[in-house]
């Protein structure tokens, strides 16, 4: 509904009939929007959210509203309010393959039936033309030659533009081992009441295959499935073969996609035409009716926690809504989090689905290593593997070209005026950025605080690495995978495409590049600056560095290859960097619950943060320590703090 918010129109929700409780004049509404009603379930979700996360209903409603429906209210020509965002079916020009059409005139005619043909034998006639690089003038003569349909119709907004990764064939079920077996027979075992399972197994022991196996199974009972990944642009192998094997009711769910298309897919799985759902953290709110089963794959990836309000961490929004549901949840992982280790029942996968050995890892001391981002032994590797035209793959958890600039004759560095935090340099063009405002300066070439021409680069990102690399295997094809090169060179699918075209290459990146990839051809992996996560501040460094080492070598040796992988840290014999080595999984879980039980951490306590933050740096200080001095008389909390934090686009902070 509209509802009047001093001068301006708001979009309003009924979520209940209560009696009125307010004794003043109430203000008349607006009008009442046409739309259907928002389902049941996800408005019970929204308020469980906004209970348990102490966040506003307001902003927990606009989780489970259509997409593009808030703040999109405007007036039509008739004088009522309407959603401009609405996903509502639009009209235009579709073509469609004739089943008795006349062979086409031309050769190129003929190739935009076929471009046709490959979209399913039906799309907009403005989707067929960028498909098939035509114009509409040519599709208008070809259908007044009868060679294909051209009419004014719904237009599907699915059809436009398939994302990257979407399979045109079908994907044939591999055969499963007697631990794949287990893993399915327990999670169909669970169908049909609410159960929650951890499905441990080490990198390529074969968990997506266990994941479409118990789909399909969900799907036959008539029950829908959503699947939830880290990032969806991470994850085109993933998609791939979902749609390879379900086909066209798998719906996609995230924040990239184009309005249309976000609304087509809304209606597609709101209207039963999508069962299967694969999105990002935002999918948690998909309108799947009679939901079956919930899939968390790479469950302890920290992007499952949304950072702005409501902040919500949607492994466990899902697990309240499977549970309402009365559906399985599968929460999947090799490095999984020690809670899901503690709290869980558990399968293990305990060796790749193929047989193929673990790479050889060896550690080493940077300590006894030449100044530089790649050690002397991972050098030699790479030289033999691109002699070889093998593959690589490097991680390096931070991007741009030098942590930061510094004058070395005064010591004055590059600070962000806004966040207190060192600039990081980028190159190409030569830049100082801020990772947390994004503010940019260019860099100086004399130091602006004692004129010396002794500026210089201190410590190694991404784009430093891709230099170093570059010196290492002159000619070999350097591909870096990071949130920079992203957005600049046509996303995640066109960068590992170019990484695996034939021939030698080297996959550099962050984090991104130890993440689910299934690539042939690795023989090489390396983790660089190993430990350092465990210079955070954090209680989560040592599990986050040990996911990090087991994930990054799994990468390498997935189809049998013989592999070898590298960590470069500078304290070889911290606890995570030894077991991350060995993929101790289970000893690391085991000492990791053991400190956290002492120490009251999760999942034997809950930790809450306050941060008080504000222009005022005084004020901020001072409501702190009211915070500190009234959140203390509770007998039952232990309060840490205040703890000063670095300033933040522009605002103080402390933390309680």
């Amino acid at each position: 509904m509209v509802c009047p918010l001093g001068r301006r129109p708001v979009l309003g929700v009924v979520i209940g009939r209560e009696p009125s409780t307010f004794a003043g004049d109430l203000a008349a509404l607006v009008d009442v929007l046409d739309v259907p009603p928002l389902p049941a379930d996800l408005l019970d979700l929204a308020g469980w959210v906004s209970r348990y996360y102490l966040a506003p209903l307001s902003a927990c409603l606009r989780l489970v509203l259509p997409p593009g429906t808030s703040g999109a209210l405007h007036k039509g020509p008739d004088g009522r309010w309407r959603l401009r965002g609405m996903p509502g079916r639009r009209r235009g020009l579709v073509a469609r393959v004739r089943p008795e059409a006349p062979a086409p005139r031309s050769g190129r005619r003929r190739e935009i039936v076929e471009a046709l043909l490959a979209m399913g034998g039906e799309a907009s006639a403005a989707a067929l033309q960028d498909r098939a690089g035509t114009t509409l003038a040519t599709l208008r003569r070809m259908a007044a030659d009868g060679e294909l349909d051209l009419r004014e119709d719904v237009v599907s907004a699915v059809g436009d533009r398939p994302p990257a990764g979407s399979s045109e064939g079908s994907t044939a079920p591999l055969d499963l081992n007697e631990h794949q077996r287990a893993a399915l027979e327990r999670i169909e075992g669970a169908a049909g009441g609410h159960d929650a399972v951890l499905l441990h197994g080490v990198t390529g022991s074969g968990k997506t295959e266990v994941y479409l196996r118990a789909i399909a199974a969900t799907r036959a009972r008539g029950r829908s499935s959503l699947v939830l990944v880290p990032e969806i642009a991470l994850s085109p192998q993933l998609l791939d073969r979902l749609r390879g094997r379900l086909g066209d009711g798998v719906a996609v769910w995230h924040s990239g996609l184009s309005p249309a298309r976000r609304s087509e897919e809304y209606r597609r799985v709101r209207e039963g035409r999508a069962d299967v759902v694969l999105g990002a953290r935002s999918a948690a709110f998909a309108p799947l009716a009679d939901l079956g089963l919930v899939i968390v794959d790479e469950e302890h990836d920290a992007s499952y926690k949304q950072d702005a309000t409501p902040r919500y961490d949607a492994r466990q929004v899902v697990f309240m809504r499977a549970r309402r549901h009365g559906a399985v949840a599968v929460y999947g992982s090799a490095t999984p989090r020690p809670e899901s280790w503690r709290a869980l029942d558990r399968v293990t996968l305990p060796e790749r689905a193929d047989g193929a050995r673990r790479a050889r890892v060896e550690v080493v001391d940077m300590t006894t290593q030449p100044p530089g981002p790649v050690s002397r032994p991972l050098a030699r590797a790479l030289r033999d593997a691109m002699g070889r035209g093998e593959k690589a793959i490097i991680l390096l958890n931070r991007r741009g070209f030098a942590l930061m600039e510094g004058c070395r004759a005064c010591g004055w560095f590059a600070t962000c005026a806004s966040c207190d935090v060192a600039l990081v340099r980028h190159r190409a063009p030569a830049r100082l950025v801020c990772h947390h405002c994004g503010r940019e300066e260019s860099a100086p070439e004399l130091c602006p605080s004692c004129g010396a021409a002794e500026v210089g680069r201190m410590g190694t990102g991404t784009q430093g690495l891709e230099e170093a690399l570059a010196r290492i295997v002159p000619g070999a094809r350097l591909v870096r995978l990071d949130a920079d090169a992203v957005s600049s060179q046509g996303g995640i699918a066109a960068i590992l495409a170019r990484f695996t075209e034939p021939g030698g290459a080297v996959l550099l990146g962050t984090q991104m590049v130890a993440k689910g990839h299934d690539l042939p051809d690795v023989t090489v992996a390396g983790v660089l600056d190993a430990d350092g996560p465990l210079g955070h501040a954090d209680f989560r460094a040592e599990e986050r560095a040990f996911a990090l080492i087991v994930q990054a070598v799994g990468r390498a040796g997935r189809r049998g290859e013989v592999a070898r992988a590298f960590v470069q840290a500078y304290r070889p014999a911290a606890r995570a960097i030894e077991l991350g080595v060995r993929g101790a999984v289970e000893e690391f879980l085991a000492g990791e619950l053991a400190q956290r039980e002492r120490r009251g951490f999760p999942p034997f306590g809950h930790l809450a943060r306050l941060v008080v933050e504000g222009d005022d740096e005084g004020a901020v200080a001072a409501m702190a320590r009211a915070v500190v001095a009234d959140v203390g008389e509770r007998p039952d909390l232990r309060v840490l703090g205040p703890a000063r934090l670095h300033r933040l686009r522009g605002r103080f902070r402390r933390a309680v």
